[in-house]
């Protein structure tokens, strides 16, 4: 009971695998993978991407069509004294997802629904948990030996037996996958909105104005798409012309609105009708001021020049969707986002002052906090050391946003009518520090 308690603990929620795997294959001397199914390409991806002198230790399912191309490989691998490869079967379906890793006598696991697929690692909707508390890594890796014992070598035979059943039924499961794919499906119409519960009445965004972000309006712009998210922009302009002239006043006069006046909120409408984009929210942003986009733009020459707007660069910003208002730092990820700041930044975490200075200002954010890079998020006061902080942020992708702050429940008592615009300056004058060190400066 303990163990499993701990597990939870000490868990990490993780989405996407691959930026994970990226590193440890590079640098770890033995892992223990343990799944229901194998595409060839992964595998493939993982021989290519493992360190030659790393132990690999595989347990593999075949109850899901992993293809017998992959276990021909595997086999073809045994010979060798840093290859371990076993066939499970039971009568009930063999259904893990278990990848455990060791380097220095550390253990790293993950657990969850990803099998090692290009889908599982990386594009599916996926869920796993990251465990780095050693005594339940252990356990893992007891649960993994006890496993292997039980199990079948990749012999010829069994090889065979197994490969004339796969290609029996693989055009059968074809047909049945496609079919399932193309079931017509249909999501109820819900008469309550989900703000019903919610007092509207001293809050500075009203219900309206999180209604237009419901998800039957986010690739529409029909007439009442359009009308519902001019109130919520309406009331952004209220709120930016409340804020603004008192930057002064909390000492980040320097942040500067969008200079394209018609772009001060973000888009209302679809840029390009033909690929509707999801448009689920709202933001008013600061940052760089005109005269410096329009240096940057001079600097990387007329024909990039759509790629250094106001949009490209470090901002602060307060966003407000259908349930959440958020206060962030963050880099875009528009074309090349952010490019300047992000290298910028990159470079500057090369040093450690830089990096120790750095880690303090995200540790010291309270736990509300979070960073966000390349669509994983951690809490800001969760990080053990300047090190830790900075693999994480060199996962960042710049067709990703990178983002530090908060999110606010509409009921929350900073969100009132009196208390957003103090608590949107008060917010902006704490990241604003974080701006100044990571953004690019001319």
């Amino acid at each position: 009971m303990n163990s499993q308690l701990s597990l939870i603990e000490n868990a990490i929620i993780i989405t996407n695998l691959k930026s994970n795997f990226e590193e440890l294959l590079e640098s770890t001397e033995e892992i223990w993978f343990s799944v229901a199914l194998i595409k060839e390409s992964t595998y493939d991806y993982v021989q290519e991407a493992i360190n030659e002198n790393c132990k690999q230790n595989f347990l593999v399912g075949i109850d899901l069509p992993t293809n017998p191309n992959v276990l021909r490989k595997m086999q073809n691998k045994l010979d060798k004294k840093l290859f371990e490869s076993s066939i499970y079967k039971t009568e009930y379906n063999f259904h893990p997802k278990v990848y455990l890793f060791k380097e220095n006598d550390n253990y790293t696991a993950f657990i969850g629904s990803s099998n090692l697929t290009d889908g599982g690692l990386e594009d599916n909707i996926e869920l796993n948990y990251k465990i780095t508390n050693q005594e339940d890594c252990l356990v893992i890796l007891d649960w993994f030996n006890n496993l292997y014992k039980e199990s079948f070598p990749l012999t010829e035979e069994n090889i065979l037996a197994y490969e004339e059943q796969f290609y029996s039924v693989a055009e059968i499961e074809k047909e049945l996958k496609k079919k399932r794919k193309n079931i017509k499906l249909k999501k109820p119409v819900y008469s309550i909105n989900p703000l019903d519960n919610i007092d509207f009445s001293d809050r500075y965004f009203k219900k309206e104005h999180h209604w237009c972000f419901r998800k039957e309006l986010w690739f529409t712009d029909n007439e009442e798409a359009i009308t519902e998210r001019e109130l919520a922009k309406s009331r952004c302009i209220t709120l930016h012309n409340s804020i603004f002239p008192r930057f002064k006043d909390y000492d980040i006069q320097i942040l500067e609105p969008n200079p394209m006046t018609d772009h001060l909120i973000s888009m209302i409408r679809q840029i390009d009708p033909t690929k509707p984009r999801k448009i689920d929210a709202m933001w008013l942003s600061y940052g760089k001021n005109g005269n410096d986009i329009k240096i940057y733009q001079e600097l990387v020459g007329r024909d990039q020049k759509a790629k250094q707007t106001f949009i490209h660069h470090a901002r602060l910003q307060i966003r407000i969707d259908l349930l959440r208002i958020g206060i962030f730092l963050l880099f875009g990820k528009e074309n090349e986002g952010s490019i300047f700041d992000r290298n910028y930044f990159k470079e500057k975490m090369r040093n450690k002052e830089y990096r120790d200075t750095f880690y303090h200002k995200i540790k010291s954010l309270s736990s509300g906090y979070f960073i966000s890079v390349n669509n994983e998020q951690k809490a800001c006061n969760t990080f053990i050391s300047a090190e830790e902080l900075h693999n994480f942020c060199r996962k960042d992708d710049i067709q990703k946003y990178f983002v530090i702050g908060r999110n606010y429940d509409i009921t929350d008592d900073e969100m009132s009518e009196t208390n957003l615009p103090t608590e949107t300056l008060k917010i902006f004058k704490l990241l604003f520090p974080l701006y100044e060190m990571m953004r690019h400066k001319l």
